[in-house]
């Protein structure tokens, strides 16, 4: 897998958002109930780039097989030195390190990046054994559950909250 950090295409956008739409419909990793419109979309990514934070492609024969993303943990200004995470795979290459891969790389640009001192992952509580596994594996530290947090499709979703200091 390569990773791809700027120049994006708009074919490369659209295929990021067919993955993450598809785990918007599909999962309890993300607590969005209705799929993102493109102009949406466009805006998270905007909003991201305006923030000077990392957007990345995973990709494989020149096709977009993953997308990871920082963006502002919260929005009150004591939270300025903590930002989430986000990473997606496409369904059809789960479970073959590309994940990882992504974490990886994201923590690699993280790291050079001042404002970052904190990165925390909010993983969705409905098979998340994967998500867990990976975030450890990149020194990442369990500090906590928050029960029912989310409500989607009908049932209650605990956030567990992983933490990797920079």
């Amino acid at each position: 897998m390569k990773v791809k950090t700027k120049n994006f295409t708009d074919n490369e956008i659209s295929k990021s958002l067919k993955i993450y739409n598809y785990f918007i419909e599909n999962s309890f990793s993300n607590f969005e109930e209705k799929k993102l419109s493109k102009s949406k979309f466009n805006y998270l990514f905007t909003k991201i780039r305006k923030n000077k934070l990392p957007f990345i492609l995973g990709t494989k024969k020149n096709e977009v097989i993953g997308l990871a993303f920082v963006s502002k943990f919260r929005e009150k200004s004591g939270y300025r030195f903590s930002y989430e995470h986000s990473i997606y795979v496409d369904p059809n290459f789960i479970n073959k390190g590309y994940g990882n891969q992504l974490l990886k790389e994201l923590i690699k640009i993280c790291k050079k990046i001042k404002k970052i001192k904190n990165l925390i992952a909010v993983i969705g509580g409905k098979n998340s054994i994967g998500s867990i596994k990976i975030h450890k594996k990149n020194g990442f530290h369990y500090v906590g559950t928050i029960k029912k947090a989310g409500f989607k499709k009908n049932r209650w979703v605990d956030s567990i909250y992983m933490q990797k200091r920079l």
